[in-house]
């Protein structure tokens, strides 16, 4: 028998079962997939050209995993966030117009941005969502469609079920001008199979798990067999938790999930560019936000990557024919991209069993109702993801939630 299980070898797995093994626990790690890395999961083009399927921005403060990346030799891209709003469109019924040309969208935006830095990480606005912000405001239609696209991108869900309270959460771990600062050289998860090198041979791919005991320690796998362990490290999303432990506390079990996918192409040259534009569009359509996804690649080649957020979003993101009407709409806004438009790769982070959901956002009330399930013991189970930390949504919650459960069982 194991002294720990850990089940899900996404970041928060690896890492916890990193530390375990490092303070001399004999430490098992089952994982469903045939694959590690969970929602950090890079394709890699036939050229060396490479996309994130899952989670690609590193901020400049997340710290774990800039010092996981210096501890394994991983290199890390340094790029420029801040929006060019010459070389942006803003796509609104059909018409596609850079930002800069939409006079009310900077005080509409400067506005909003203040209405955020009001919001408190209390429990004055636990019960409120951000939809009650954007209304607060009076912004013209447009920059509600771009604010409200945007929070779709953040969140995966639309204002109204996204909490005041959790937004401000969110605000109090950003830094100016440290947003979406890196990627990891050669891919994301590259760092996934760093930590999973340390523990070679306790990795048992494709072994899905069909239910866990809390109380004992029991795990019981799809194939029929059943482990027990003094300790188990649950690091699964949390709709996939819920199918697992009949038991979930309702504050988990609550807990709202963003929704969505990606469909990232890439096209022979970066024909964007011959416009004057860097391949950022904020639209009204369901395909949302697109963006240039090899801005520090090399290569003529270049990829653009459409978000798939919310409802509208995740609708397109399950229909097999979205990467070839994304080509379309491309050709739309670059007129000639079609011509040039290579591989396309589609995940839909929705429908994926092992996931069943993009990542956490927690909507009115929930943040609340779901903090001492997520830092206490259940039994001899403990609760870890990037659900389970403040970084929520973030590589950087996946490994600081790891480590914080295997320093609770080391004790």
């Amino acid at each position: 028998m194991p002294d720990v299980i850990v089940i899900g070898a996404g970041l928060a797995g690896l890492r916890a079962a990193v530390d375990l093994t490092a303070a001399g626990a004999d430490v098992v790690v089952l994982e469903a997939r045939d694959r590690v890395g969970g929602r950090v999961w890079t394709h890699h083009f036939t050229d060396g050209q490479l996309a994130e399927r899952g989670a690609e921005f590193i901020d400049g403060n997340h710290t774990e995993v800039l010092a996981s990346a210096a501890r394994y030799g991983l290199a890390l891209t340094d790029r420029d966030r801040e929006l060019d709003p010459q070389a942006t469109l803003v796509d609104a019924a059909g018409r596609a117009v850079p930002y800069h040309l939409h006079a009310s969208l900077a005080d509409d935006w400067k506005a909003w941005d203040a209405a955020l830095a009001a919001l408190q990480p209390t429990e004055e606005f636990e019960y409120r969502s951000l939809a009650a912000t954007l209304d607060s405001l009076q912004l013209s239609a447009l920059s509600r469609l771009v604010i409200g696209r945007d929070i779709r991108t953040e969140f995966m869900l639309p204002p109204e079920h996204v909490s005041q309270r959790f937004a401000a959460e969110i605000a109090t771990r950003r830094v100016a001008g440290q947003r979406e600062r890196h990627r990891i050289v050669g891919g994301n998860d590259r760092l996934a199979h760093a930590l999973a090198a340390q523990i070679a041979g306790r990795i048992r791919l494709a072994t899905p798990v069909r239910s866990i005991d809390a109380d004992t320690g029991a795990v019981a796998l799809r194939a029929g067999d059943v482990l027990q362990a003094a300790a188990v490290v649950m690091a699964v999303p949390l709709p996939v938790l819920t199918r697992l432990w009949p038991d979930i506390p309702a504050g988990l079990a609550g807990v709202s999930y963003g929704i969505g996918g990606k469909i990232s192409i890439q096209f022979q040259r970066r024909i964007w560019r011959d416009y004057g534009r860097n391949g950022t569009v904020l639209s009204d359509r369901a395909w949302g936000h697109l963006w240039e996804t090899t801005d520090d690649q090399e290569g003529d080649a270049g990829v653009l990557t459409s978000l798939m957020a919310s409802h509208d979003g995740a609708a397109l993101a399950a229909l097999p024919e979205a990467p070839d009407q994304l080509v379309r709409e491309a050709d739309r806004l670059f007129p000639g991209a079609k011509g040039l438009a290579g591989e396309r790769v589609h995940t839909d982070w929705t429908n994926d069993p092992y996931s069943l959901g993009a990542y956490t956002c927690f909507g009115p009330g929930q943040w609340k109702n779901a903090q001492a399930a997520l830092h206490t013991a259940h039994g001899r189970m403990w609760v870890a993801g990037e659900h389970a930390d403040g970084f929520s949504g973030f590589m950087e919650g996946a490994l600081r939630s790891g480590a914080r459960a295997a320093a609770a069982i080391n004790g």
